[in-house]
């Protein structure tokens, strides 16, 4: 017989040997009803507390529409600021941009930083560093995206546009 078994036929065996005590059952009782009291004064008490938080999180959606409403109000006032000057910011192609992500760098980064940049991370996923196959070919793969993305953001900054 496995000892789960033994364990469960045991305290079958103390159970019923208790109900038939008379105190026990007075036990039983006293504790059915406290816990019956136990249940009503935490229900009364979680209500109470979920009502807080219910009102507390209405008063938070309030401010914060209200903030909204103020910054869209502000951000509206700002861009017709912008656009009444003459300033534009430089827009780039989708491809470059990319690229200067690739890089981890912001667009309009001048070239020495974008040729420092390709250095490191050249250095740091140089094929030659890793003796791995799987390794390797991942390597070869990133510095082949890396000198793809500077020969892309050269190529745009070199020739003006």
């Amino acid at each position: 017989m496995s000892i789960p078994r033994r364990l469960g036929r045991l305290a079958r065996g103390f159970v019923s040997t208790l109900q038939e005590d008379e105190r026990f059952r007075e036990t039983l009782r006293v504790g059915r009803e406290r816990g019956e009291t136990l249940r009503d004064t935490f229900g009364e008490a979680f209500g109470a507390a979920w009502r807080g938080a219910a009102e507390e999180w209405r008063i938070f959606e309030e401010e914060e529409r209200v903030r909204e409403q103020q910054s869209s109000e502000r951000s509206y006032q700002e861009q017709r600021r912008a656009s009444s000057t003459t300033f534009r910011p430089r827009r780039y192609p989708l491809n470059v941009i990319n690229a200067y992500t690739r890089l981890g760098l912001e667009p309009g980064a001048p070239l020495e930083e974008v040729n420092r940049k390709r250095r490191e991370l050249v250095k740091r996923f140089h094929p030659d560093r890793f003796s791995d196959p799987a390794k390797r070919a991942r390597a070869e793969r990133l510095t082949a995206e890396i000198n793809a993305a500077h020969d892309t953001i050269a190529s745009y900054l070199l020739r003006g546009r």
